[in-house]
């Protein structure tokens, strides 16, 4: 999987991207069935500038059958992460319900 992540009006810490790349293995384990060339994700951090503690995070996965976005908000940078994450693995674990009724629907 193609791993992207970028942050904006945020220092650069490693361990905000640490905390990323930490969430974003627990979700390759739900893209197996996914080949690691055709699939991208792309995780974007946001600060708001105008509220001291607000964090905003985006994510873009990228899939050969759909194109899944979540964009949730915490009060620090690993709340929302987590927050996008789980909204992420959530919608995941529904494509892969929806293309399994299909597959059964095309086998009958």
């Amino acid at each position: 999987m193609n791993i992207t992540f970028t942050m904006s009006h945020v220092e650069e810490d490693p361990t905000i991207k640490e905390c990323f790349d930490q969430r974003a293995a627990k979700v390759a384990k739900h893209l197996k069935r996914f080949k690691d060339e055709l699939t991208s994700l792309h995780g974007v951090l946001d600060k708001n500038p105008h509220k001291k503690d607000e964090f905003f995070a985006s994510l873009s996965l990228f899939l050969p059958s759909a194109a899944i976005h979540c964009r949730e908000r915490g009060k620090d940078y690993c709340a929302a992460i987590n927050a996008a994450f789980l909204d992420l693995a959530r919608q995941v674990e529904k494509h892969k319900a929806k293309l399994t009724r299909e597959k059964r629907r095309q086998e009958r």
